[in-house]
């Protein structure tokens, strides 16, 4: 299933075509020692209908991956779930995004880094909460959220947090689309 552009005024807003899944390379046993992870890239391809430029948002904000359904979330926007419950934002420094800009009737595609795996809140001692890391093994549908905007949002120097996401949360429009992923392409 795939949501479909609607007009909005004489824009037509950005189409979510397909998406494909590159899966990690090995990262060294130094590598993993220093707690680096393995990546999977997903290479989402997109499509302006319209009659102008659209700065897309090409930075992950946020992830999730259900074990059971194998739906992998991404969130290419600051429109992202709540923390749950028990959980605190100790640094809010929201950064603007890294925005690629697909011309009028163009397409382009967009290369996202996502962790190979999922680390879970679980019951546990000291602060009540442990974590678990669930590796993401098998990707049966991608949910997307793309946000885009006919302008770039610029990064302002002396801005607050609270100011900052409340700009990046009105910039342009969220489309949303869940997708089974097209291909697997290897390094």
């Amino acid at each position: 299933m795939i949501k479909q552009s609607k007009t909005v005024g004489t824009e037509k807003q950005l189409k979510i075509l397909g998406t494909a899944i590159r899966r990690p390379v090995p990262v060294s046993e130094a590598e993993a020692a220093r707690g680096v992870h393995e990546q999977l890239h997903l290479a989402i391809e997109v499509e302006n209908p319209g009659d102008k430029p659209l700065h897309v948002w090409a930075s992950r904000r946020a992830y999730d991956y259900d074990t059971t359904t194998h739906v992998l979330t991404l969130y290419l926007t600051e429109h992202t779930p709540e923390l749950p419950p028990g959980i605190k934002m100790i640094s809010n420094h929201p950064r603007t995004p890294k925005q690629v800009v697909v011309n009028a009737r163009n397409s382009a595609t967009i290369d996202v880094p996502v962790p190979a795996v999922m680390r879970r809140r679980i019951p546990g001692q000291g602060f009540g909460m442990a974590f678990v890391e669930e590796p993401i093994v098998q990707i049966d549908r991608v949910d997307l959220h793309i946000q885009s905007a006919s302008e770039p949002i610029p990064s302002l120097d002396k801005e607050n947090p609270v100011e900052h996401r409340k700009r990046l949360r009105a910039h342009g429009d969220v489309i949303r689309a869940t997708i089974t992923p097209t291909e697997t392409k290897e390094y």
